[in-house]
């Protein structure tokens, strides 16, 4: 018999109520759990839960600015599970991210839980370890309405502008087309310098170095006394042309110590930068990666946050970090290898004082950890790692032996290097190495004979267009923007189109120009270095509590809205202008008139608007207009629709369906691809190979009487294939015949009987012939 279990007198079978700790992401929540124990249930409230609307400006201008905040689409059952945690909760704690959009999202979240404003829930932590787990939990605050409100005050300044010209150049340009406060200035830094590439006139300039006795090689310094950079001008060179063969005089010959600063420890803006330099990464890419090392991966069966916080400015790094390097340097290297404390010397304000991004752990090296990251994920953490310990040793110390040799009014200068200790030298060099060597055994009054001069002549560089890199560190020299925002503003401008890609460089397109142009011409202040980089000033001013954001907003709103005012009167009247082209419409009742809809600017039939009259239209889509001509009324753009007009028709090929009809080359979103000329009856599509995609692209197709010839490229490409497949034999695993499959790494051997069977295998690379 089965005796019932009686509890002792008193106790109630209550379930223990566990603390609740609320993070941002998923995988962060698992490695805090496990950190925090049993008596902590850590769920995520996948970033942001409340925003402003989509559909309308969702502020109230006339009443302080005030926000009106709605659940975020799909957020609903998110919220929904957070209070049900909340209510069986004793104690909530808000951790999201440290940083004014982290704090934003804790006030957020506190407001959808109901809980007291001045309640002490919100902890934060810049990495994801215990002791900074723990401690941050011995340590809850308030939530900190600075920040909160300087967050706001961004993303409602960010609303005004975008809400307030984006509709406006929807009538003007295109609906695709935005205004931003941050990405307009950005882009107007892209085209203004390419103006100056436009602009840059090459300047003739010469080379002189000289191979001296001794072993000397110098190169010209001063003329006259005055430093010479380049040198412009050609008289001068048929003067150091009758100096060769002739003695100089040793006029300057002293050694000097130096010593080089290892390099600080990375921030948000050097990190993009150098991942894009060294690894090839985009800055959203670099953010991404960084973002799963700080959230943690598994290791030897334990979740560990590998990097401190990745959205900071400061270079700061904290004693607890200083010592862990210095324990590490003093076992692996020496004492002598250890460098002093460094102290910020930026001038800009650093957000929220964070530290600089780092391993949490330097026993965690990249050697250890490679069989724990995938590719990407070691190549970042190894450039973080390695930072970090550089930026901890010894600077390098070398003696400079300085040479200067004179005739007349020429000097000729070099230097030779020659390293004393090596530093941080040891661990990692600068590109441009010190030019070492032995020392010279020369003084002040010895002769040296010019024995060969080496002159060159060459021309000025223009400016180098911005990669990725060179932005990030252009903006952030100027201001513009903060660290979290980089990346944000750079994927704008690729994806509205803005800007194109050749190498990594930018170059504004035709549509780039013209939203700048306009945005320019009616909005100076929005496009206004200067200004743009004040208002972060004062978004910082507010986060220190030091400016109210409402009177921010008020001072900000009152300016923008009189150019808006005047724009969009500007704009109706453009509206309402008839701007002709010289396209010819099919309909043959005259020119086609440009006009502006949903998906751009086309051209339309001149009696569009009339009963019963033409709906012939032609997307300008592609096609460059010159701002110019759309001022004065009449636009020219025949030649370049009669070219998309017929690409969109499609090439004749030399391939044919099984009936004999012709398959036509075309282009569509994807690329090249091959189209029946009765699509409309036969239905029939062919998708290219990626090889005569990339030979089209690189016009390496022969095209002979109007016909691209690829059908032997296609038969050959055939052939390798069904040789491929009959090498391979049935799968291992079903039986089934396997079938050539494209992936993002080319080519693979994948079975034709998936679903059920998802057996792949990689395709043999050909051994090359010795």
């Amino acid at each position: 018999m089965i005796r019932e279990r009686k509890e002792p007198i008193g106790v109630k079978n209550v379930a223990v109520k566990k603390n609740l700790v609320i993070v941002e992401s998923p995988a962060k929540a698992k490695t805090i759990e496990k950190i925090l124990g049993k008596k902590f249930q850590v769920v995520a409230s996948f970033g942001h839960v409340r925003d402003l609307p989509k559909s309308k400006l969702g502020v109230d201008v006339d009443n302080d600015f005030k926000p009106s905040y709605s659940t975020i689409k799909g957020k609903g059952e998110v919220i929904k599970n957070l209070k049900s945690y909340a209510k069986k909760s004793d104690k909530i704690y808000l951790a999201s991210d440290p940083d004014r959009e982290g704090e934003a999202i804790a006030w957020h979240i506190a407001h959808a839980l109901k809980l007291k404003e001045d309640e002490n829930n919100r902890i934060e932590f810049n990495e994801i370890t215990e002791n900074a787990i723990k401690d941050s939990i011995k340590n809850p605050r308030k939530i900190d309405m600075d920040k909160v409100n300087a967050q706001q005050a961004r993303r409602i300044l960010d609303r005004l502008v975008g809400y307030g010209i984006s509709s406006l150049l929807w009538k003007c340009i295109a609906s695709n087309t935005s205004a931003g406060r941050v990405q307009s200035v950005a882009l107007k830094l892209i085209c203004d310098l390419e103006d100056k590439i436009k602009k840059f006139v090459p300047v003739r300039f010469w080379d002189v170095k000289g191979d001296f006795s001794g072993n000397l090689n110098l190169v010209l310094n001063r003329i006259d006394g005055k430093k010479i950079d380049k040198l412009t001008e050609e008289e001068y060179v048929k003067e150091i042309k009758a100096l060769e063969k002739k003695d100089f005089e040793i006029t300057q010959a002293k050694v000097t110590k130096r010593s080089k600063n290892s390099p600080n420890p990375l921030k948000t803006s050097t990190l993009q930068q150098l991942a894009s330099s060294y690894l090839g990464f985009s800055a959203s890419k670099t953010m991404r990666v960084a973002q799963g090392l700080y959230e943690g991966v598994d290791v030897d069966g334990t979740h560990k946050g590998l990097i401190t916080y990745m959205r900071t400015d400061s270079i700061r790094i904290s004693e607890v970090a200083q010592d862990m390097a210095k324990d590490y340097i003093l076992e692996n290297f020496g004492k002598e290898y250890l460098g002093k404390k460094k102290e910020s010397k930026s001038k800009q304000k650093i957000q929220d004082a964070h530290e600089g991004i780092r391993p949490t752990d330097i026993k965690l090296t990249p050697e250890f950890l490679t069989k724990y990251l995938d590719a990407d994920q070691l190549k970042l953490y190894r450039l973080i790692w390695q930072r970090f310990l550089v930026s901890q040793l010894a600077p390098m110390k070398y003696e400079q032996f300085e040479l200067i040799a004179t005739r007349d009014k020429f000097d000729f200068r070099g230097t030779i290097n020659k390293i004393i200790f090596d530093g941080y030298y040891k661990v990692f060099k600068d590109e441009e190495d010190l030019p070492v060597g032995d020392f010279p055994e020369i003084k002040v009054g010895d002769k040296t004979k010019l024995e060969k001069l080496h002159i060159k002549e060459d021309y000025t560089k223009a400016p180098s267009r911005f990669t990725e890199s060179s932005l990030v560190k252009k903006l952030e020299a100027e201001g513009i923007g903060r660290p979290s925002t980089y990346a944000a503003i750079i994927e704008t401008l690729k994806k509205r189109e803005y800007v194109k890609i050749e190498g990594k460089s930018f170059i504004p397109s035709a549509l780039g120009y013209e939203i700048k142009d306009v945005l320019e011409e009616n909005f100076p202040n929005i496009m206004n270095v200067k200004f743009t980089a004040e208002l972060e000033n004062e978004l910082d001013d507010v986060a220190d509590g030091h400016k109210d954001w409402v009177d921010l907003l008020s001072i900000f709103y009152k300016e923008l809205k009189t150019y808006i005012d005047k724009f969009k009167i500007k704009v109706e009247e453009e509206a309402n202008r008839i701007i002709e082209s010289d396209m010819p419409c099919p309909c043959g009742k005259g020119n086609m008139i440009l006009k502006t809809g949903r998906f751009g600017r086309y051209l339309a039939c001149s009696d569009l608007e009339e009963e019963g009259g033409c709906k012939e239209k032609i997307s300008l889509k592609g096609v460059e207009i010159d701002p110019e001509q759309i001022k004065e009324g009449k636009i020219f753009v025949k030649e370049r629709v009669k070219e998309i007009l017929k690409a969109k028709k499609g090439r004749e090929t030399d391939v044919k369906t099984d009936d004999g009809t012709v398959y036509l080359l075309k282009v569509g979103r994807y690329g090249a691809y091959l189209e029946s000329e009765k699509y409309a009856e036969d239905k029939l599509r062919m998708p290219l190979p990626s090889e005569i995609r990339k030979k089209l692209k690189n016009n390496e197709i022969i095209e002979k009487n109007g016909v691209v010839l690829i059908n032997d490229l296609l038969q050959e490409i055939k052939y390798e294939e069904e040789k491929l497949i009959k090498e391979a034999g049935p799968c291992e695993k079903c039986g089934k015949p396997f079938k050539i499959g494209r992936g993002r790494w080319g080519k693979f051997l994948a079975c034709t009987g998936y679903p059920e069977c998802k057996n792949i295998r990689k395709i043999a690379k050909p051994k090359e012939e010795k």
